[in-house]
């Protein structure tokens, strides 16, 4: 086994394994295995499992950042256009990703637990739900925007973890059209003006 792997290639196989088992159903034995290497070369770019997971968490928050909030973040006044264009990326990413999020999976998982993981999971979400604050603030009133971004994130996510389980993406379809039509100038004349 005197194969020499990258550190992008061992944050790949840590990603695939943890999304699919879980971080503590997945050894180290596991990831080296995997990857063909011993654990020595593992140390050799990575202190520990946890430090392998925290990689981990900054390339698939990277992707998202770079892939599919950038649709967002990049425009000046997003709407719904730019809300159609994240909507399809994350049901392309998640139809190649059939495991789920890892950072959500990471959250239900230990996410409590370890301060370490905590802070990069609520990054992720925070850029998320910042998304989404910002192309309903286009039409709703910045409180209400926010509260929107919230409830939009969570049922999302829902929708993504349904997706795990039963395989079918046509809820996060709905919910998809539902936010479309809350960024719409028709979904600020139909949401309520109170929380």
């Amino acid at each position: 086994m005197g194969k020499q792997v990258g550190k992008q290639q061992l944050t790949d196989q840590a990603i695939a394994l943890f999304r699919a088992k879980g971080y503590s159903a997945t050894s180290i034995d596991e990831i080296v295995k995997a990857c063909g290497i011993t654990k020595g070369s593992l140390y050799y770019h990575f202190r520990s499992k946890e430090e392998l997971a925290l990689a981990a968490m900054d390339q698939v928050h990277r992707h998202f950042v770079d892939h599919v909030f950038h649709l967002i973040t990049a425009v000046e006044t997003p709407g719904v256009d730019e809300l159609a264009a994240f909507d399809q990326a994350v049901e392309t990413f998640f139809l190649g990703h059939p495991d789920g999020c890892l950072l959500a999976n990471l959250s239900l998982e230990i996410g409590a637990s370890s301060e370490l993981f905590k802070a990069r999971i609520r990054r992720f979400f925070d850029d998320w739900r910042a998304c989404y604050a910002e192309v309903f603030t286009g039409t709703h009133p910045p409180a209400r925007a926010a509260t929107l971004a919230e409830d939009a994130v969570a049922s999302v996510h829902g929708c993504i973890l349904m997706h795990r389980i039963d395989g079918n993406i046509e809820p996060l379809r709905r919910q998809h059209r539902k936010l479309l039509a809350l960024a719409s100038q028709e979904g600020r004349d139909a949401a309520p003006s109170a929380d």
